[in-house]
């Protein structure tokens, strides 16, 4: 919720963005790069990440259920595909 006045201003054109990795401009750009919907954070985990489509649900989970312990795990298991 913090960030709808960054959406907002992006969408208007008034604040500029950048993407941290190319790989994520096809995801986040209908959003003006920023996460807005689960399906996004799965993309961002199987693209980024190297998840399979099931592992890359179990964090979309973990994450929308707000399970600190879980998220945790999988900062361990998440490493960038290059």
């Amino acid at each position: 919720m913090e960030l709808i006045p960054d959406f907002v201003k992006r969408k208007q054109g008034q604040e500029r963005f950048e993407y941290l990795d190319k790989r994520l401009e096809t995801i986040l750009s209908p959003t003006y790069g920023i996460m807005v919907y689960q399906e996004q954070v799965m993309q961002i985990a199987q693209v980024i990440g190297g998840y399979s489509l099931g592992a890359a649900d179990l964090l979309r989970r973990a994450m929308g259920k707000k399970k600190p312990e879980e998220m945790a795990q999988h900062r361990d298991i998440f490493k960038p595909a290059r």
